[in-house]
């Protein structure tokens, strides 16, 4: 997989921005820890909507299984998936953080012409 490693930025200000992707999905490589070959391991990534992928740190691997989970059970439910979507990273009060981006989520079109999507 032709990838890089997320460089999470510090971001002391609140009002200042960390990385902002556009995010088509999030995997795990290698979900199982008993499935991994030897001396290879563990990790997250997200696939953004550009076609790049971007290994996340291991601080990340938590947002990332629980991320998955949260798109699992709104799919099994029969619910739109959450992606894409716009996810800010980044490390605030020195912990790393991944959120919905202001204005991540373009509105979906409507279904009756001229009548604003929410």
């Amino acid at each position: 997989m032709d990838d890089f490693e997320l460089d999470l930025p510090s971001v002391t200000p609140p009002e200042t921005t960390g990385r902002v992707l556009d995010i088509d999905a999030v995997c795990l490589h290698h979900p199982l820890t008993d499935g991994a070959p030897e001396g290879d391991e563990r990790y997250a990534y997200v696939c953004c909507v550009d076609g790049t992928t971007v290994r996340l740190p291991h601080s990340l691997d938590e947002w990332a299984s629980e991320t998955l989970a949260v798109n699992f059970d709104l799919r099994a439910t029969g619910l739109p998936s959450i992606f894409p979507c716009r996810i800010e990273f980044g490390i605030r009060d020195s912990g790393p953080y991944a959120i919905p981006a202001e204005h991540g989520r373009a509105p979906r079109p409507s279904r009756n012409p001229g009548v604003p999507a929410v």
